[in-house]
């Protein structure tokens, strides 16, 4: 077995022929007990799609050679690839070789790209369903229309650092090109010394929304930078930008993946952490509260 051959195999299939299963599916992602280290509460994910795991109590992550690595304690990758040869002998060889184009994912099959204005009525109507303003949707938020399997679609375009999208309508939500963080500073070429952190633009759109609604209890009462994970499987990347803020305020999701990324920042970053997600503990996370939905 060689590197690329070791890379087509999927990291959930793998765990689960040596023993792992998965505790919960969420949004696509696997969340599992960690098989690095003891633990009570799942914090290990895998998104089987891009091949790629992420333990949030060592902040360590990758493909299933840098998992190697740490399962059989060694740099070495000729035993490394030896071992998982060896343990991934009872999957079924289509398995072992599928790079998930399996997946084909509906992103690639995305054709006629066309990115404009927010301005269609039916998405203007979504948003407001959510709580949203308009105003401040269309400040950040793009128009994209595209053809999928020779029908046509548009949806919400979120823009990220890397030239992609989030990508969200009532009927789906995905990442069109590259998944990447997305950051806007509050005064250009110059970083506050606040930034506050969001899991995903729904509930950025949402805080700013409340922030025009003048609701301090919620908001951070100074001028903000702000970072938009689009995921946390972009906590690795995130963690580029936050080092040089005096206080980092974080208002993810009231949940294990959001709590646990709290905890990742506050290792890294110390008493410059600010869990906001106090503020809103009776709810989900911001849209909910910005809807009134309790949990």
């Amino acid at each position: 077995m060689d590197i690329s051959e070791a890379k087509k195999i999927s990291i959930v299939d793998y765990l689960e022929n040596i023993g792992y299963t998965h505790a919960k599916i969420r949004r696509g992602q696997y969340w599992y007990r960690s098989p690095l280290r003891e633990e009570k509460t799942p914090s290990f994910v895998v998104n089987n799609n891009l091949h790629e795991w992420y333990d949030f109590g060592i902040a360590e992550g990758g493909d299933l050679i840098e998992l190697g690595k740490r399962m059989y304690n060694t740099n070495d990758i000729h035993t490394v690839l030896t071992m998982i040869e060896r343990d991934s002998n009872g999957l079924a060889k289509e398995k072992k070789l599928e790079v998930h184009p399996s997946y084909t994912s509906v992103e690639d099959d995305m054709i006629d790209l066309r990115v404009m204005p927010l301005r269609n009525y039916a998405l203007t109507s979504y948003l407001q369903s959510r709580g949203v303003d308009i105003g401040i949707a269309t400040t950040f938020c793009k128009e994209i229309h595209y053809t999928l399997r020779n029908k046509k679609y548009f949806a919400i375009a979120f823009p990220n650092k890397s030239g992609g999208f989030e990508v969200r309508n009532p009927y789906y939500k995905g990442c069109i090109k590259n998944k990447d963080v997305s950051i806007f500073y509050h005064t250009k070429g110059m970083a506050q010394e606040h930034i506050c952190v969001f899991e995903g633009f729904m509930d950025f759109l949402s805080y700013m929304t409340l922030r025009t609604k003048g609701n301090m209890e919620i908001c951070v009462d100074s001028m903000v930078d702000v970072l938009v994970m689009n995921s946390v499987a972009n906590l690795r990347k995130s963690m580029d930008y936050l080092d040089p803020y005096k206080e980092i305020h974080c208002y993810l999701d009231n949940d294990i993946a959001g709590q646990k990324t709290v905890e990742t920042f506050v290792g890294l970053f110390g008493e410059k952490v600010k869990d906001e997600s106090a503020r809103y503990r009776e709810y989900k996370d911001l849209n909910d509260l910005l809807r009134g939905k309790k949990r």
